[in-house]
């Protein structure tokens, strides 16, 4: 791990310690925020978690606007991995994608690929985010079959539901319920940063 002294201080600088100052430097409220700025935010922490473990990180947006696709990509040694970042603020219950016309998620999506990955950063009240790291093509799955057993449940008056393009990952503990308890499903995939060196999860 590189380390470097600050001048004057004698201190030494490593990539985790400046990520662990970056949320103490950080005063902000989420919840006053854009969409669009709470989804540069989520690229930020997920570009700082990967920096300070030793990867190097580019980011395909320009801008705070979203890009079709991918939101980073990182490198380490050989390992090349793409990243689809989702953010939600503090107070809201799901993460939210959309269904796309071809019926995907992520219609660029290559099951069988190994480097595609999503990072979903849900920003606490408590200030520290929690990221769950999963392989893009068990994301996709989970949420279509989701969202297709929520289809054929019917409304509270008896009627068919309609099709819908917002597809939502509720994280909570509620079994049961399609589109919920992904709190509980996704657990072991939090903080698993280990995963991207790794062709399987």
């Amino acid at each position: 791990m590189r380390t470097s002294p600050i001048a004057g201080l004698g201190q030494i600088v490593t990539p985790m310690s400046v990520y662990q100052s970056c949320h103490f430097m950080l005063p902000i409220d989420p919840q006053t925020i854009d969409t669009a700025r709470v989804g540069r935010m989520g690229e930020l922490v997920v570009e700082l978690e990967l920096l300070a473990r030793g990867w190097l990180v580019g980011n395909f947006n320009a801008t705070t606007a979203n890009s079709a696709g991918w939101d980073l990509f990182a490198t380490r040694g050989s390992r090349t991995v793409r990243i689809r970042v989702k953010a939600k603020r503090p107070g809201v219950s799901s993460f939210v994608w959309s269904l796309k016309k071809d019926g995907s998620i992520f219609p660029q999506l290559d099951a069988a690929a190994d480097d595609d990955f999503v990072a979903a950063v849900s920003f606490e009240a408590s200030g520290h985010p929690m990221v769950y790291v999963l392989p893009a093509s068990r994301v996709q799955d989970d949420l279509l079959a989701d969202h297709r057993a929520w289809l054929s449940g019917t409304k509270r008056d008896g009627g068919a539901r309609k099709e819908t393009s917002a597809v939502r990952a509720h994280m909570d503990q509620v079994t049961g319920k399609p589109g919920h308890g992904f709190e509980s499903r996704w657990a072991g995939f939090r903080g698993r940063w280990d995963a991207l060196s790794r062709p399987e999860v």
